[in-house]
């Protein structure tokens, strides 16, 4: 399978958006971790150490300009990919302004094949 051996990390709010998402990848190999918000997102990086992370711009708890900042600082955490999914894709400008660019970006809605095509693409990028 294309991601057997790896492991995402979903921080999705959204019970529905997560579900969608956890269980498309878990259906093309990989180990997924779900999360609900910024803080527990932060800490499930650092403690599982994933491969690849997508990540809700809106999310409760800690802000993504904040968190984002956390895990590009974080040495430990350097190589992790961040794949941004946002139904707001102009929100990308203000984090390139910030200088807290990711590694991609996924705009809602999107499908089956544009998720795992943006998650393989990172991992092997």
């Amino acid at each position: 399978m294309l991601l057997d051996g790896r492991t995402v990390l979903i921080a999705e709010d959204d019970p529905d958006q997560s579900n969608f998402i956890q269980t498309v990848l878990e259906d093309n190999g990989a180990k997924v971790i779900v999360t609900h918000n910024g803080t527990d997102a932060l800490k499930a990086a650092r403690d599982n150490r994933p491969h690849a992370m997508t990540l809700d711009i809106n999310m409760p708890g800690m802000d993504v300009m904040d968190l984002l900042g956390e895990l590009k600082h974080d040495e430990s955490l350097s190589d992790l990919k961040i794949c941004i999914v946002s139904g707001r894709p102009e929100l990308r400008l203000i984090l390139r302004d910030r200088h807290l660019n990711a590694n991609a970006y996924l705009d809602k809605p999107f499908t089956e094949d544009d998720l795992v095509k943006s998650i393989v693409g990172l991992l092997e990028g």
